[in-house]
């Protein structure tokens, strides 16, 4: 009998044991993981702060550009239009710009050239830190005329002046198309007809 009492004692002071480890177990479980959980919020917060700097690097790149180039994306004034020198009593003056900050996008407009204007000016000016922007010239027929991309590779500054003579290629309505991929940077297109 004395041996039974042994053994259920043995029996009850293990239990105690055992339930003393596991509590010691979950103690130090929870000082692991209250560990984890404040490494993640250090990483968490050195991620957001990574992040903002990265915004304010791109913020200071596209000032510094807006100031080296801030009257680059002036919109010219029309060319001056002699009257009586085969010049139409119409005129007009079409002018693009934005600025990108990452954007992929794209627009579409279009503009006449009617059967009494002479002439046509288009010009692009553009400069851009990352991706690209494409500015397409489409005749009337539908054809590309002109293709223009703006990329890190060099500023752009392009400009073309057509006299429109009986040609019928060049009278009715053209397209400008602009498309940015991942664009940081800016663009500015003016077109007249006179």
């Amino acid at each position: 009998m004395k041996r039974i009492h042994l053994i259920i004692a043995a029996l009850v002071v293990t239990g105690f044991m055992l339930q003393a480890g596991q509590a010691k177990a979950q103690t130090s479980l929870s000082k692991k993981e209250q560990e984890k959980k404040l490494l993640k919020q250090k990483e968490l917060t050195k991620e957001q702060e990574k992040k903002y700097q990265e915004a304010m690097d791109l913020y200071r790149d596209l000032y510094r550009v807006r100031e080296r180039d801030r009257d680059f994306f002036v919109t010219p004034p029309p060319p001056p239009v002699f009257w009586g020198v085969g010049t139409s009593d119409k005129s007009f003056n079409l002018s693009l710009r934005k600025n990108f900050s990452g954007e992929s996008t794209s627009k579409k407009t279009s503009f006449t050239v009617d059967d009494d204007q002479k002439k046509l000016r288009f010009s692009v000016k553009g400069s851009c830190l990352e991706g690209s922007i494409l500015v397409n010239f489409i005749l009337p027929s539908g054809k590309s005329f002109s293709e223009i991309e703006i990329d890190s590779s060099a500023d752009i500054e392009w400009s073309q002046s057509l006299i429109i003579e009986d040609r019928s290629i060049y009278k009715g309505q053209w397209k400008v198309e602009v498309k940015a991929r991942e664009a940081k940077g800016m663009y500015s297109v003016s077109i007249s007809s006179y």
